[in-house]
């Protein structure tokens, strides 16, 4: 099975979370680990997600980019993944 990282910079609003989380379900990606900061002076959220599948991540990005709020997709290649149990970590960045 394939992993990857994606780094979303999204709007700092209540669904756009939940939003992500629906498509990546949808499209048949397994979330390993997620991590959500968001600025609150510029209101902008950076979300950290690792995911993993056998279909090509180019169908996730495609879909996350198509949300609305959205400012950002990019996957992070660099990362390399260990097999340990999900990480949630939610924190707010001035």
């Amino acid at each position: 099975m394939n992993q990857y990282q994606l780094i979303i910079m999204a709007d700092d609003k209540q669904v756009v979370l939940e939003r992500i989380l629906q498509v990546t379900r949808y499209r048949g990606f397994l979330i390993n680990g997620i991590s959500a900061e968001v600025n609150t002076g510029t209101k902008v959220a950076t979300i950290i997600m690792q995911v993993s599948s056998e279909r090509p991540i180019e169908l996730l990005v495609d879909q996350v980019n198509k949300l609305i709020d959205i400012k950002s997709v990019s996957v992070d290649n660099s990362v390399a993944f260990e097999n340990s149990a999900t990480l949630l970590k939610l924190s707010t960045q001035n």
